[in-house]
């Protein structure tokens, strides 16, 4: 294995052979109008034609910042190509990327059936040389099991792994920006030609075995993930000590070993990454006999927080949400995406409605990716809307637009101030000056001076009798 190093030359600019990218889902769309931006020509392969047709109109499927310029710019300077056959989208190409899904088996398994016909249908129309490069997630030993699918009529091709370090909402600047680049393989020349192929001139690289390359980055994901859980049991403690939990994490996060990075307390992870690779990495383990306790602590400490958070909303209700109408704040994941795979909210409304409340939700932007899986749920565009009438607002996904809400203007449409905030982003003196009462994760509750009670309650009094007292 080589250390971590910079000193591969790469360099976009002068490379003329095409690249193939197949998959044009979040990595694959994401990879290949970075790399067409950078300069390379790049064919862009995908079955859904429903898909290509909207990429043809310059309309990225997913929300992601800067993706959309991107993308109409590429596509107009003719340097990405949208195909739909494997056989054009491969003439000629020096490099074919290989970022299909590898979707959650029941049992916990990554689902490789994608990876196997991307990777022999790309060998069957590859030219002498080229390289195949699994984008996609993985688990340990994929690579070199997939091997035998390289060879072609006594042709070897080359089989590296590269895998992608991209978060959602900031995938074009990790693209530019990575912390590290990391290809492994057993072809010393191959590894170092799709490490060029990122033009990336002063970012470590390591170049090693495939299967380390695998684990790096299911161990990475996993990493983060048990900071997250850490952070959150470190909450529960808060809770029961009177201590607040931001102060200790920004405690903990200043020692340099550590980083304040993923030492956020809240609702937990979610989204397409960790929870799939969390439970991927437990399977691999087991697999080779090997119990990997400490993931599958990770992993239910994640779901009880959800539950515990409900909790916390009833408590906040005198005991009993039934009847109540909650407002609830962000869907997606995170900031900055739509994706609301494996998304906190879902069991959060989920778990409200089951106990009898009735909700109302908003997201700036995942509203309609919300409704195939929320199909019974009232969601709104309007923030404001979403708000008005509510027993208690509950902040899920911390996007700016509600940090930076009109406060005081939804202290006049709320039925009762009450803010519980999943995600510790609002200001809980503000918020109570207005006369809401707050509640976060691991930290005291504050309560509104009597000056702001009397203020609100003279916003609320007006709305509960034409509400008719209830």
């Amino acid at each position: 294995m080589e250390p971590v190093s910079n000193r591969v030359n790469r360099s976009a600019e002068n490379r003329a052979s095409p690249i193939c990218v197949v998959g044009a889902g979040y990595v694959g769309l994401v990879t290949a109008v970075c790399l067409a931006d950078s300069g390379a020509q790049v064919r862009l392969l995908d079955i859904d034609r429903t898909r290509l047709a909207m990429l043809h109109d310059g309309r990225s499927p997913i929300h992601e910042p800067l993706l959309d310029e991107l993308l109409t710019s590429v596509l107009a300077g003719g340097r990405l190509t949208l195909h739909g056959e494997i056989a054009e989208a491969m003439n000629g190409a020096e490099v074919a990327i290989l970022a299909v899904g590898t979707p959650e088996l029941s049992d916990g398994r990554a689902d490789l059936s994608q990876v196997r016909r991307a990777l022999g249908s790309a060998v069957a129309q590859a030219s002498p040389g080229t390289v195949m490069v699994i984008k996609s997630t993985v688990p340990p030993g994929t690579t070199s099991a997939l091997r035998p699918l390289s060879r072609r009529n006594g042709t070897v091709f080359p089989l590296v792994v590269c895998p992608e370090f991209l978060s959602e909402g900031s995938a074009v600047r990790d693209f530019r920006h990575p912390p590290q680049l990391v290809v492994g393989g057993d072809d010393r020349v191959a590894c170092e030609r799709v490490a060029a192929l990122f033009g990336l001139v002063d970012v470590p690289t390591l170049i090693t075995d495939s299967t380390s390359a695998e684990l790096i980055k299911y161990g990475l994901n996993s990493f983060l993930a048990l900071k997250i859980s850490f952070i959150n049991e470190m909450a529960q403690l808060c809770e029961l000590t009177d201590a607040d939990v931001s102060s200790v994490a920004d405690g903990i996060g200043a020692d340099p070993r550590i980083g304040r990075a993923f030492l956020g307390a809240g609702l937990g992870f979610g989204g397409s990454c960790f929870p799939k690779d969390v439970r991927a990495l437990d399977q691999a383990a087991s697999y080779h006999g090997h119990s990997f306790w400490l993931l599958r602590a990770a992993v239910e400490v994640n779901s009880q927080q959800r539950s515990r958070f409900v909790a916390k909303i009833q408590n906040a209700l005198r005991g009993s949400v039934s009847g109540k109408r909650i407002a609830v704040l962000g869907l997606a994941f995170k900031p900055g995406t739509d994706d609301v795979r494996q998304a906190a909210s879902a069991d959060v409304i989920r778990h409200l409605e089951d106990l009898g409340a009735r909700v109302t939700a908003t997201d700036p932007v995942a509203n309609q990716r919300a409704r195939e899986i929320l199909p019974l749920t009232k969601l709104v565009d309007d923030p404001y809307a979403c708000v008005t009438g509510a027993d208690a607002v509950v902040l899920v996904t911390e996007w700016p637009e509600y940090v930076n809400l009109d406060w005081n203007r939804v202290a006049r449409l709320v039925r009762r101030p009450l803010v519980i905030d999943g995600r510790n982003c609002l200001d809980g003196p503000a918020l109570a000056a207005e006369g809401f009462t707050y509640i976060s994760v691991g930290r005291r509750a504050i309560k509104p001076p009597r000056a702001a009670i009397a203020k609100s309650e003279g916003a609320i009094r007006p709305r509960l009798v034409s509400a008719g007292g209830g």
